[in-house]
Formats: C-alpha cells, structure tokens, sequence
C-alpha cells in the first residue's frame, strides 16, 4: 500500500521557466565557456631602436647620451621587453669619450639586450655605392663585435641606413649576398611614426619654459603612434588575414628616453606583448620577397604588397599634424 506524503514534502508542480529568466541562463552558459573561444588575436611587436649611442638634430655630449640609453634600459627592462639597438661606430669617435661611448653599448648587452650594425657614417643605397655601404658595414663592427663576441652574442642583424636596400634589384642582391657571406641577416621593420619628425621639435625645446610645448609634442606623439599601429593593422590583415608579429623602428634620442615608458604602456594597451626579433622573423610572412627599395624605404609591409602585386587600402602611417607639424617647420626647416 502506498502511504500518502505528508502536504509539506509533495513536490509542486512544475511551471514554465519565463522568458527572462531562460535568457539569463542562456547567457550565463555562454560565459561559462573556456576563455580560449574568446581570446583576442595574438599580438606581438619587436621593438628595435636605430643610431646608438645616440641622435640628436642639437649638440649631445657622450655623457648625457649615456644617461638617455640608461633612461632607455630602464623602461625596456622595467616592460621586460627584449630590444635590438643598431650602432652607427662613428658616433663613437669623440676624443677623449671613446671609452664612454663602448660604455654605452656594453650597457645594452649587461641588460640583456641585443646589438646589430647600423653601418660606420650612415651610409645609404641610394646616394653611395653597394661597395661603398659594404665598406661601411664592416667599418662599422669594430667595437660592436669585440664586445658582442666576448660575450658569445653573435653579431647577426643589420639594419640599413634610411631603411634603403638598394637602387636595384641587381644592387639588392648583391648587396644581401655581401651580408649573408658576413653572417648578417637583413633586420626590416614593419611599424613606424615619424619619429624623427617629433624628435627633431621636442630637440629644439631646451629650457623649462618650453615645458608645456614638449608636453603637448609628448600627447601627439602617442596620438600618432596609435593612428600608424592602426594603419599598420590595416596593412596586415589586408596582405596576411591575420596579424603577423610586427617590427617597430625608433630612434635613440631625447624623446624616447622620456617616452618610451607611455609607448610601451600604449602598445601594451593595443594588445600587443613584446617579443625578440629571432622570434618574430620565424613567422613565414618574413620570407615574403621584398623588392630593392629605391630611394624611399617603406615599411615592409608595403614593399611585401609591391611584390605580391596586392593593391592595399593605405600604404603607410598618416602625416603627424596638430602643433607638432607647425613646429618642425619653425625649428626644422621642413
């Protein structure tokens, strides 16, 4: 015989979940999902600064430029960002300062980053010869690999003045070969923002009453950095469908000592994380053919799309406008 349950423990019947609330439990489902269906795409940018031991459109001492590379370390240090820096040796050539100069560049290998050749005097494809830029290059290694060497660090990148690698193809390949033969691989870049353009202003503005003006050169410098990462975007998902690990040219000057910190916290603030440049040239899209630049040096990016024959949107970062632009042509002639 079944016995009745007692009224208090009969269970009630059960009523349609209401509209509301099946939608809230729908949505909650979905946030329950793994985190992997919902990451964002892996960004990574190298971080590569050219013209060690220092660049300056006003008179540097070897002392305050050893002072901006410490102001440098620090920040790449304090982000745990791997960093290239590319040497130009004749800037080294002060009398009396030649010590301090090597100084500077065994700093960047005591913090752990790396060094390439810039070339002794800055010499371009376009307005020397291919045997005079080779006769350069290794000018240009002396101190860099001595001290490259005493610490079993291969001197392995070269990164060419104006970006420029050749008139020709003829003069391209040549030249490349030349480099292979040396043990360097041609360092590109993918990501730049007039840089030069900013420093030579903020440069200018010596004196605390300039104060408020390298503020503001400060503010559209991060401003135009964000625009051209974005251009640079573009560019990639356009030639790839993806995001391939992006290579960040800048100087070493004034500038960036005092802004590296914001840039790095911005580029952070895009997504992206900091890697080597061994690790970023691993990624296939950097055995895309490159044809010799001419005058000009694009971002690779652009000389990629060139060779591929892939017509894209935009080609390169906007011109830096706002106060910034006025003042370069006040102070820099341009």
């Amino acid at each position: 015989m079944t016995v009745p349950r007692p009224e208090s423990l009969r269970r009630p019947a059960a009523t349609p979940m209401p509209l509301m609330a099946r939608l809230r439990t729908a949505l909650l489902a979905l946030l329950m999902l793994p985190v992997c269906s919902w990451s964002a795409p892996d960004k990574r940018i190298v971080i590569t600064i050219d013209d060690l031991p220092f660049a300056s459109a006003t008179p540097m001492t070897v002392p305050e430029a050893a002072r901006l590379n410490e102001a440098l370390l620090r920040t790449l240090q304090r982000h745990q960002a791997p960093a290239i820096g590319f040497v130009n040796e004749d800037r080294l050539l002060v009398p009396g300062q030649i010590d301090r100069g090597v100084a500077i560049l065994d700093a960047w290998l005591d913090a752990g980053m790396a060094l390439g050749n810039h070339n002794f005097g800055h010499l371009g494809l376009w307005t020397s010869s291919v045997a005079e830029v080779q006769a350069a290059v290794l000018r240009g290694e002396v101190f860099t690999r001595w001290l490259t060497t005493r610490r079993g660090a291969p001197l392995r990148y070269y990164r060419p003045p104006f970006t420029q690698t050749g008139r020709t193809e003829a003069d391209r390949l040549a030249f490349e070969t030349f480099l292979q033969a040396h043990g360097y691989t041609l360092a590109p870049f993918t990501v730049e923002h007039d840089d030069y353009l900013f420093a030579c202003v903020y440069d200018h503005l010596d004196g605390t009453d300039a104060a408020a003006t390298r503020q503001i050169v400060e503010d559209e410098y991060d401003a135009h950095l964000r625009r051209a990462v974005a251009v640079f975007e573009s560019m990639s998902a356009q030639l790839f469908e993806r995001q391939i690990p992006q290579i960040w040219l800048i100087h070493a000057n004034r500038l960036n000592a005092d802004t590296l910190d914001r840039s790095l916290t911005t580029l952070r603030s895009l997504g992206y994380r900091f890697i080597s440049l061994d690790e970023a040239l691993q990624d296939e899209a950097y055995r895309t053919p490159a044809l010799a630049s001419g005058k000009f040096g694009p971002s690779w990016l652009a000389r990629w799309a060139r060779s591929k024959g892939v017509k894209l949107s935009v080609y390169g970062q906007p011109d830096p406008d706002g106060q910034t632009a006025a003042l370069h042509r006040e102070h820099c002639g341009r």
